[in-house]
């Protein structure tokens, strides 16, 4: 059995035994099942790095390139660090009286379920396979919002869960459209997979692959939180748990994203640049505007970290819209920085809710004098969101930036700085409500989080400062064959 089938098992039979455990063993069952999960992952993606060539098993159906592995990394490390947090927060909110033991159980199954969904779209081959994927995971985590059960949680459930598929059908339509185009080209290799399509894309219809193309960006850009269709995200990732929200924006908007770059690289190889980069582009500078717009507004932390999911999914497709080497790179790089980021800045809001009983920071205030390790951990992942130096979110940012200018695209920069600005101001005094100001409302807890509560946490602040510092060879190896892959053969 191959690397690539174990990877696949593995979060099922974690899901199933986690399911099946005593209520005593539930949470070492989960922990131990995500550990081995997350190190058979890091397994395949070394043996990519180290072999320098694609894995495939099942007949080619799974495959396993440098994108692939770089979007599989942030499902083993950010996937591990929100399921080690999560029995954490889980059993605060059942001592609390706010859930259930039972859905606390089937979050934590769930949540395992939806690991294997991302794993099998970041490995699927074969197109199709990987539509299916990335709408199990809408599936999967559409119970995990609904934790609660309350009003609100079941709105926001039902929201994303209808919004979401709604926008994958037009995804489906690209798949279904793509498909047939290709048979033509396609020749004896008939198999419709992505690394078959990729060596004859040139071939494909210029026009068809236009429609095709604003199809999977319609369709996955839902998914991925861009606007227009961005609307199911604050609500999800306000109701949901933090664990949840964590996987939703750490993971799974990049996963929607990988989908589209898959159809991005085929293209730019069959269509060209112009039209692909011109839609990223705009949908890019679009979704960070709309974003800021509302950040400005928020004083729910937890829709405030949405609406900053919304705006870096933008800094994304601005980054792919951008091109070339930098771009490219930019773009595949901000979804480690900002899955990183996010589910720090998520998971902290767990610390948070905990500590004041509200996601109002109006009703906060004096936070560093209460938990100050969480304060610190809150800053870091504000400093790393708004860009400043030394914080992962900056490299990508400045790369795209640097891209952008390199490409003559002046008026195109200064309107993403102007975004940026927008962003950071907006952020900056929300924090130092939260963190400084007065002490506005009850404290629920007083005091900081243990060291294992916060272990988690830590262990994502010390990855967004250190991939900030410290060029990691391992990772940027993949980027760098990702940015040939899709820049080869571009028209």
């Amino acid at each position: 059995m191959t690397i690539l089938q174990w990877i696949l098992i593995l979060p099922l039979l974690s899901a199933v035994l986690t399911f099946l455990a005593p209520k005593s063993l539930t949470k070492l069952v989960h922990l131990l099942g995500s550990l081995v999960s997350s190190v058979a992952m890091f397994c395949a993606i070394w043996q990519v790095y180290k072999g320098g060539v694609s894995l495939f098993a099942c007949g080619n159906m799974l495959f396993l390139d440098a994108l692939g592995a770089a979007f599989l990394f942030l499902v083993c490390v950010t996937g591990f660090c929100t399921q080690l947090y999560a029995p954490t927060y889980l059993g605060w909110e059942v001592a609390s009286g706010h859930a259930q033991q039972k859905a606390a159980k089937l979050n934590l199954t769930l949540s395992h379920v939806a690991v294997f969904a991302m794993v099998l779209a970041c490995i699927a081959n074969n197109i199709g396979v990987m539509w299916a994927a990335i709408e199990a995971t809408t599936l999967a985590t559409v119970f995990m919002v609904a934790l609660l059960s309350d009003k609100k949680s079941l709105e926001s459930a039902y929201k994303y869960i209808v919004v979401c598929s709604v926008g994958l059908a037009f995804a489906l339509f690209a798949v279904i459209l793509l498909y047939g185009g290709a048979q033509n080209v396609l020749g004896e290799k008939n198999d419709f997979l992505f690394s078959n399509l990729l060596g004859v894309a040139g071939g494909l219809n210029a026009n068809l692959m236009v429609v095709v193309f604003t199809f999977a960006l319609i369709g996955f850009g839902t998914k991925a939180g861009l606007v227009p269709t961005h609307t199911w995200l604050p609500d999800a990732h306000a109701q949901g748990p933090a664990p949840t929200s964590a996987l939703l924006s750490g993971i799974v908007l990049k996963v929607a994203m990988l989908g589209l770059v898959r159809f991005y690289a085929l293209t730019l190889r069959a269509s060209g640049a112009d039209f692909v980069e011109t839609m990223m582009l705009i949908s890019g500078i679009l979704t960070i505007f709309v974003a800021a717009f509302f950040l400005i507004r928020q004083h729910d932390v937890k829709r405030m970290f949405a609406y900053h999911s919304i705006a870096h999914m933008g800094v994304v497709a601005f980054a792919f819209g951008v091109g070339g080497k930098f771009g490219i790179a930019a773009g595949v790089f901000h979804c480690l920085a900002h899955s990183f980021t996010k589910a720090l800045a998520f998971l902290t809001t767990g610390n948070i809710a905990r500590i004041y009983g509200t996601k109002d920071m109006t009703k906060m205030g004096g936070m560093i004098h209460v938990a100050p390790l969480t304060t610190v951990l809150f800053g870091v992942a504000i400093c790393s969101l708004v860009g400043v130096p030394a914080f992962a979110i900056f490299v990508s940012e400045f790369m795209a930036f640097k891209g952008a200018l390199f490409n003559g695209q002046v008026m195109v920069a200064v309107v993403f700085a102007i975004g940026l600005g927008i962003i950071f101001v907006a952020d900056f005094s929300h924090f130092f409500l939260a963190s400084f100001g007065r002490e506005v409302g009850t404290v629920k807890h007083r005091g900081e989080m243990s060291l294992w509560e916060n272990l988690p946490l830590i262990l994502l602040a010390v990855l967004v400062v250190s991939f900030g510092l410290y060029h990691f060879d391992c990772f940027w190896n993949l980027v760098d064959r990702s940015v040939s892959m899709m820049m080869e053969g571009t028209k």
